[in-house]
């Protein structure tokens, strides 16, 4: 007889540590997807550190990738030590000096990251569609709803697609109430809606506006809007919900927020508008490779 060995590849893991809200999510899962595909390995995540976001002085996000139609699993916590501490000690104390000392948080685009093989724990924010832009497919039909859409959804959906749809995001919340979110981000200011919606109504005939907000109540008592202005505010409605329905709009005035963000670059219409603010970030550093080329920028404040 004869024996023939076969050599197989062994299947690498990645594991993305997820952190922050949905828009910050999703551009984790996009890299891990990407590497993923490119390496032809595992991909999972980690959720723990959104678990423990309020222990640390964060505020609690939850998990929310699970409402698409991804594919990828949770890691378990022996697959997390062992991909995140593959040298024991050495490598906690190297993960405590890049976090703690040199203030690593991997927010923008690193080239050299797609070059990255093997086992990864994929530690970041990685808010850069450089990563990402060659499998916009795939996550065009991953980032879609697993579920079912609600009726209330669907009433918006309807208005939506009947309509020429303009989504204006308006976020409030953390990044007024949390100092340190402030101080990174900043805050859009009226004129810069105002702007937007200048600009949008001058390229098409009889817009539809459509406010997202966290703080509806603020948007009717400070800014200026358009009469044909719906305000999309149902407590039955749930974020991933309504990310997809400013995806859905033909057209997007965003925030300086990852969530809008998303809304924007998973629209597909071919000749969309999208006006974003600038600089997004306070510091105006590492925002570079954020912005798609075609988007309009407009300042923040």
């Amino acid at each position: 007889c004869m024996w023939v060995l076969c050599v197989h590849k062994i299947k690498r893991m990645i594991i993305v540590n997820l952190k922050g809200g949905i828009g910050n999510q999703m551009f984790q899962y996009a890299l891990g997807k990407k590497l993923a595909l490119k390496n032809n390995d595992t991909l999972k995540l980690a959720i723990d550190t959104l678990q423990k976001a309020r222990s640390v002085g964060d505020m609690h996000r939850p998990y929310s990738l699970d409402a698409f139609s991804i594919s990828a699993e949770i890691a378990t916590a022996s697959e997390v030590r062992t991909i995140k501490y593959p040298y024991g000690i050495i490598s906690v104390w190297v993960r405590f000096i890049n976090a703690r000392i040199l203030k690593k948080t991997n927010i923008g685009f690193i080239p050299e990251v797609l070059n990255w093989r093997g086992d990864l724990f994929l530690d970041g924010y990685w808010q850069s569609p450089s990563y990402f832009t060659d499998i916009r497919d795939t996550l065009l039909t991953e980032f879609t709803l697993e579920t079912p859409v609600s009726d209330v959804m669907s009433s918006y959906k309807q208005q939506i697609e009947s309509s020429t749809s303009v989504s204006i995001h308006i976020r409030r919340g953390d990044y007024v109430e949390n100092p340190r979110v402030r101080k990174e981000f900043g805050i859009c200011e009226p004129a810069y809606y105002k702007a937007a919606i200048v600009h949008v109504t001058e390229k098409l005939t009889a817009p539809t506006f459509f406010i997202f907000s966290d703080d509806i109540q603020w948007v009717k008592e400070n800014l200026s809007l358009p009469e044909s202005t719906v305000f999309v505010q149902d407590s039955d409605l749930k974020a991933v919900e309504e990310l997809t329905l400013m995806a859905m709009c033909k057209h997007n005035i965003i925030a300086n927020s990852t969530f809008s963000w998303w809304g924007a670059w998973l629209n597909a219409n071919k000749n969309k508008i999208v006006v974003c603010p600038t600089p997004w970030f306070e510091n105006n550093s590492s925002d570079l490779n954020l912005i798609p080329k075609i988007w309009i920028q407009l300042p923040k404040a």
